[in-house]
C-alpha cells in the first residue's frame, strides 16, 4: 500500500481569495438601498390595506349592531344623542353607541352606565373605557385614544380640544349620519344652505331621533347611518354628546353637507385616513369603500332618509 505523506502548505502554495473592492461594495449597498426603495411602498400598501380590512370589519360589527338593536325595538334605530327638548347641546346626552354595547360584546361597560343620569356624572372608568370596535386603526390617533376634551368656553370650532379641560375621555372614529346640512342651532346659519335643528336632522342619527326603518324611503341601501372621521381636527366620542363641551354635538354626529376628505374641512364633516376614500355602513347594514371621486351632490343625497334623491351608483 502506498502512504502518502502530510505535505505542509508553504505560503507561496497558499491559495489566494480575493476580497470585495470599494466600488464592488458601494455598488451592493446601492443596489439593496434601491430594493428597499422598491419594496417599502409595496410593504407600506399593503399594512394599510390591512388597516383598512380591519376598519371595515369594526364597522360591520357596528352594522349588525344596528339591526340586532333594530329588532328588538321593533325596527327603530337607536336614538342619536339623548337632550333636552330644542337644545340639543344640553341634556343627558347618551349617544346612539352606547346602545349598541351589548351587542359588541361590551355589556360589562353597558351594565355600568345609568342612562337616568348625564354623561358627566358618572366616574372617569366609564368615560375613559377604550372600545377597538370604535377605532380605526389606520387614524395615528387612535394610538392614544385617551384625550382631554376641549371646554364650551374658549371654543374653537377649527381646533376644539385645544381649551382643553380637566375631564378626559376616550375617542371613537365612528359618527352617526345627522343628514345633508349643518346643524343651524349649532353654527348659526350660513354656510349657503339652510341649517336644520338639533332635533330635525334629515339623516337617521339626530337629538331625540328614534328613526324606524319604515322612515327611510330612499332606500336603506342607498342611506348611510355612520361615517369615519379620523383626528387631524379633533376627537369624538362613542360616549355621546357632553353638555359643556366644545363642539358637543358634532362629537357624536357628522354632516353630509360637505365633500368628505375635503381639502377645506370643517369638524362636524367625516374624513379619513385611508388613501382616496373612507369606509361607511348603510342603513341596510352594508359596509362600502366610498372613493373621493363620488363627487358632493352624490354624497348629500346618501346623506339623507327621506330626500326623494336618485342615486344610480351600486354602493
Amino acid at each position: 500500500m502506498t502512504k502518502h505523506r502530510f505535505q505542509p502548505v508553504t505560503a507561496g502554495s497558499r491559495s489566494s481569495r480575493p476580497a470585495f473592492t470599494l466600488i464592488e461594495l458601494l455598488v451592493v449597498i446601492a443596489i439593496i438601498g434601491v430594493l428597499v426603495g422598491l419594496l417599502l411602498p409595496a410593504v407600506q400598501q399593503a399594512r394599510e390595506a390591512a388597516r383598512r380590512v380591519a376598519c371595515s370589519n369594526n364597522m360591520k360589527q357596528i352594522g349588525l349592531a344596528l339591526h340586532n338593536y333594530a329588532h328588538a325595538n321593533r325596527e327603530y334605530l337607536p336614538t342619536g344623542w339623548v337632550s333636552e327638548d330644542h337644545h340639543g347641546d344640553e341634556g343627558r346626552g347618551w349617544g346612539w353607541s352606547t346602545q349598541l354595547l351589548p351587542s359588541i360584546e361590551q355589556q360589562v361597560i353597558y351594565d355600568d352606565i345609568d342612562f337616568s343620569a348625564s354623561i358627566g356624572s358618572h366616574g372617569a372608568a366609564t368615560k375613559t373605557a377604550v372600545i377597538g370596535a370604535f377605532l380605526c386603526p389606520s387614524d395615528t390617533g387612535s394610538s392614544s385614544p385617551i384625550f382631554a376634551i376641549g371646554d364650551e368656553a374658549g371654543c374653537d370650532e377649527e381646533s376644539p380640544d385645544t381649551s382643553a379641560g380637566s375631564n378626559s375621555y376616550a375617542m371613537s372614529n365612528y359618527v352617526g349620519m345627522f343628514g345633508s346640512m349643518h346643524m343651524e342651532h349649532a353654527h348659526g346659519g350660513g354656510g349657503g344652505h339652510s341649517g336644520l335643528e338639533p332635533d330635525d336632522g334629515n339623516g337617521v342619527f339626530y337629538a331625540n331621533s328614534r328613526v324606524p326603518f319604515r322612515h327611510i324611503t330612499d332606500g336603506l341601501s342607498k342611506t348611510i347611518a355612520i361615517g369615519e372621521r379620523d383626528s387631524r381636527i379633533g376627537r369624538s366620542l362613542w360616549i355621546g354628546m357632553v353638555e359643556g363641551s366644545c363642539e358637543a354635538m358634532s362629537r357624536v354626529v357628522g354632516v353630509g353637507e360637505h365633500a368628505f376628505n375635503s381639502s377645506d374641512p370643517h369638524f362636524e364633516d367625516f374624513y379619513s385616513q385611508h388613501p382616496a376614500g373612507m369606509n361607511a355602513v348603510f342603513a341596510d347594514g352594508h359596509v362600502a369603500f366610498l372613493s373621493d371621486s363620488i363627487g358632493e351632490t352624490v354624497f348629500r343625497a346618501l346623506s339623507t332618509r327621506s330626500g326623494g334623491e336618485t342615486v344610480s351608483s351600486d354602493l
